[in-house]
């Protein structure tokens, strides 16, 4: 799995065994007696991709690298791969193909996003809760090199989920939740509200990410335990997240008026929303969006019997979801959409179809085709239809990611546990999740680029 994305990724890391040290600027290194040694960079971003070469091996040895992080909750994950060394003595992880390991073709980024939780079998299902969460900063990667089970060489690098020069501050209206991140420099930036999904929780991350690339944005929490928004997601107020886009265009680090959109899930539906109703807007993207209003949900993810949204305190117009069947997937029981939407009456689809081509800025769609949450392509696609018939006027598209299900994240992070957990069934590998992950951000990036100048 690897995507060529040019200057937004870069090589930072170089392993070398042998006689000599590699002496760089930034870098540590730790040698050990018979010479080998890695040089790594003390940090990179989260979607910098690292090339690991390895020279100066003894032809026909067979070489193992490992890597290992600890994630949030203190388990710790790992990968590892093993590799013939050539005629010449050198190996270049990117494109070679391991002969074992935790994945299966050249990647250069396998060894990251292929770690499952030590001790765990690639054959064997994860734990219902098992999935890889970084510190808000980042997280560290241990990376051993291994000939004969003997550890020729080993070092840790960090991994950030944002440039530590990025100004990251709660916001301190008390009528809107959130965090917010402004790139490094005194010059207004384009800007992005970030909307979560259905989980509930900000994406500080993204938000962290996209103000790395020069992108000021505003994780929005708008459900969930503090006050004043919603404790569920049900009836929630589409003001309340247009309230957050002025408070945006009120700050010294936006160059607005137009701001961009970026959801996730629910947050794609919520997007499209605003994008519907404001002609402020710069670009809009949604992450296995819908273009169709559902049912809201409680806070133990059961239906709620009304909308997830509202308008001037009146429930959007919404489709009810149907019972998933509980001997299929794990408990407690999950709305079910794929069936309601093909079981919605005309009227009732019309009603709680969102009129995106009443939007007025370029839209991007990623979604997943192996989505078991909400068919995201087929909604993605009834967006496009709708845009198609009406001729809408601004640049728009989708990309849906083939074999990859509903759980799409920032690039290289660890995707075991993206297919289900012990509420949902998300769908896709581990593979297909990590190419969409890496997909999806890339051309979500240069979106963001061309069309909000950043």
């Amino acid at each position: 799995m690897s995507v060529d994305r040019g200057s937004r990724r870069r090589d930072f890391l170089r392993l070398f065994a042998g006689a000599g040290l590699l002496s760089t600027a930034g870098c540590s290194a730790v040698s050990f007696a018979s010479g080998q040694s890695f040089a790594v960079p003390d940090a990179s971003l989260t979607d910098e991709s690292i090339a690991i070469e390895i020279d100066g091996l003894e032809p026909g040895t067979t070489l193992t690298v490992r890597a290992s992080s600890r994630s949030r909750d203190g388990i710790d994950w790992e990968a590892h791969a093993t590799f013939d060394v050539g005629d010449d003595g050198t190996l270049s992880v990117p494109t070679r193909t391991p002969i074992d390991g935790s994945y299966e073709s050249a990647d250069p980024m396998g060894l990251f996003w292929s770690k499952r939780p030590a001790g765990a079998k690639p054959d064997r299902p994860l734990p219902p809760s098992a999935l890889f969460l970084p510190d808000d900063e980042g997280y560290e990667v241990t990376l051993l090199a291994e000939v004969d089970n003997r550890t020729v060489a080993e070092t840790t690098t960090t991994r950030r989920l944002f440039d530590p020069a990025v100004e990251r501050r709660a916001v301190p209206d008390s009528e809107i939740v959130g965090d917010f991140f402004a790139p490094p420099g005194n010059e207004p930036a384009p800007t992005v509200l970030v909307l979560h999904g259905s989980g509930g929780e900000p994406f500080r991350g993204t938000a962290g990410l996209l103000a790395s690339h020069g992108i000021a944005a505003l994780a929005l929490q708008y459900f969930g335990d503090p006050e004043p928004i919603p404790d569920a997601l049900l009836e929630v107020p589409v003001e309340y997240a247009e309230r957050a886009l002025t408070w945006l265009r009120d700050q010294d680090e936006v160059a607005g008026p137009e701001i961009g959109l970026f959801g996730f899930s629910r947050g794609g539906s919520l997007a499209l929303l605003l994008g519907s109703r404001s002609d402020e807007i710069g670009a809009i993207v949604g992450w296995v969006p819908s273009g169709v209003v559902w049912e809201g949900l409680y806070a133990d993810r059961t239906p709620a019997g009304t909308s997830a949204w509202s308008i001037a305190g009146e429930p959007i117009p919404f489709l009810e979801t149907a019972n998933a069947d509980t001997d299929s997937l794990p408990a407690p029981p999950l709305p079910y959409y794929e069936p309601a939407l093909r079981s919605a009456g005309d009227d009732a689809l019309a009603a709680a179809t969102i009129p995106v081509e009443e939007a007025d800025a370029p839209i991007f769609l990623a979604s997943a085709t192996d989505d078991m949450v909400w068919p995201s392509t087929m909604l993605s696609e009834r967006i496009v239809a709708r845009l198609d018939a009406n001729d809408y006027p601004y640049e728009y598209g989708h990309d849906a990611h083939t074999g990859a299900g509903h759980y799409i994240r920032l690039p290289y992070l660890p995707t075991a546990g993206t297919t289900k957990d012990e509420y949902v069934v998300y769908g896709g590998s581990q593979e297909a999740n990590a190419r969409a992950s890496s997909g999806a951000w890339f051309e979500t990036l240069s979106f963001f680029e061309n069309t909000l100048g950043a």
